[in-house]
């Protein structure tokens, strides 16, 4: 969780811990909030380093439940490390609406790597069982979401995992639109056609 109280350093990031980036420098910005929240995943000698978690103000919205990124980043990454035993290297939501008779649900897709050492990908389907874990969690982090699951006007939420190199075409793809390689951060959620047909193609199957 991020303190609002205290600021640091980025030699002063502790790993696994969240931050949100504020930045200061001589052009004139003072204490600007990009939105970006990272995550310290560990250190390269005395370097620390970082990964983009979400982004502060966006949400997700299938239904009127309105979760923000921050509360779906949450829930998933804790399900993932405590009920399912694996790593979260990166991921992608996706709200589909009314796919014929089916009702609006979210759609995340993974990539994973073995918990033992992290460096084995993850090649199999999320079971139902890891799937509704995950469902629960987000109930928890927002009661609107559960108050829609419980009626039904929600899905459960789907998990598809996805092959190794799959998010790496999402970034390819990103650059094509004209976005600098050094600007892309990976989008936690996507409207993008384009985006979502390759991530569907990248499923494990």
């Amino acid at each position: 969780t991020i303190d609002p109280e205290k600021t640091f350093f980025i030699e002063e990031l502790e790993s696994g811990k969240d931050y949100e980036v504020i930045i200061s420098n001589l052009t004139g910005l003072y204490r600007y909030r990009f939105g970006d929240v990272i995550r310290c995943v560990g250190y390269h000698h005395k370097a620390p380093i970082v990964e983009v978690a979400y982004r502060k103000g966006q949400f997700l919205n299938a239904s009127g439940e309105r979760t923000s990124e921050e509360s779906f980043y949450k829930a998933l990454s804790n399900t993932v490390i405590n009920d399912w035993n694996v790593i979260l290297v990166d991921y992608t939501t996706v709200e589909y609406f009314l796919e014929g008779n089916r009702k609006p649900r979210y759609v995340v897709f993974v990539e994973l790597t073995d918990g033992a050492n992290g460096s084995k990908q993850v090649e199999r389907l999320i079971t139902k069982k890891e799937k509704m874990k995950l469902d629960k969690a987000l109930e928890r982090e927002n009661q609107t979401y559960k108050v829609l699951r419980d009626i039904g006007r929600l899905q459960p939420i789907e998990v598809i995992a996805l092959k190794r190199g799959t998010f790496e075409k999402v970034r390819q793809k990103m650059i094509s639109y004209g976005v600098g390689a050094t600007q892309i951060k990976q989008p936690r959620v996507t409207r993008d056609e384009e985006l979502i047909k390759i991530l569907e193609e990248g499923r494990i199957s």
